[in-house]
């Protein structure tokens, strides 16, 4: 085998294994591209129920899936690096990250009536209403300028922080992952770039054993003789 032909094999089998790790369940990764234009935000039963009980205010409702919605990333939430749950997910597991809580929480206004939009920038998802509250975070990470994705709709963001992205983005895919995980990850990369070298000590193996086995029956047979 050529060596480009060994270099495009280990590529790609480098890329299916990280793949594999990020993503187990690989129906994740497109339902995940689906959601990010057609946000699972309708209300389901049990969101309905939920929102019977609450008040007709969005801040009131923003700090109800604040406290019922613990934070953690997608790695601990549902085993995978990255995922868009239904309001559903986010019941059932009570955690997530700002996916989680903006789909639980333009859920539980839709079900109220409340107007509301979902903004998503390269780090961060959100939810607007009138009325929403300013904050430090909000004013300077919660903008139009920002988004890059207004309610199904993709726009160029006009305002980019590329520190805060590729520390998000480590956090994300790194930081949170599982430690079992990051081991099958590296152990994983370093055996398909070991491929062409453990071809390499095979076929030499072979060539001795070649070379040996007359020998050894050559000295089988003259101690036959004895």
């Amino acid at each position: 085998m050529r060596v480009l032909d060994v270099l495009r094999y280990k590529k790609m089998i480098a890329v299916i294994w990280i793949g594999f790790i990020l993503f187990p369940n690989p129906v994740v990764l497109p339902l995940n591209m689906y959601r990010l234009f057609e946000m699972p935000v309708q209300p389901s039963q049990e969101v309905r129920q939920i929102a019977e009980t609450l008040p007709a205010n969005g801040t009131l409702i923003e700090h109800y899936v604040d406290e019922q919605v613990r934070y953690t990333y997608d790695f601990q939430s549902y085993g995978v690096v990255w995922y868009i749950p239904a309001p559903n997910d986010v019941l059932k597991s009570q955690m997530g990250d700002c996916k989680s809580r903006a789909v639980l929480l333009a859920s539980l206004l839709e079900a109220k009536g409340i107007p509301h939009s979902v903004s998503i920038s390269p780090v961060h998802f959100w939810v607007d209403y009138e009325g929403r509250p300013s904050t430090n975070f909000s004013v300077q990470y919660e903008t139009p300028e920002a988004a890059i994705v207004q309610n199904g709709h993709v726009k160029m963001p006009q305002k980019a922080t590329m520190l805060l992205y590729l520390n998000a983005y480590i956090d994300i895919v790194w930081t949170s992952m599982p430690l079992l995980r990051k081991v099958l990850l590296i152990s994983g990369l370093a055996l398909v770039v070991q491929y062409g070298h453990f071809k390499e000590a095979k076929m030499a193996l072979r060539g001795r054993l070649l070379e040996v086995i007359p020998r050894f029956k050559l000295l089988m047979q003259h101690l036959s003789r004895l």
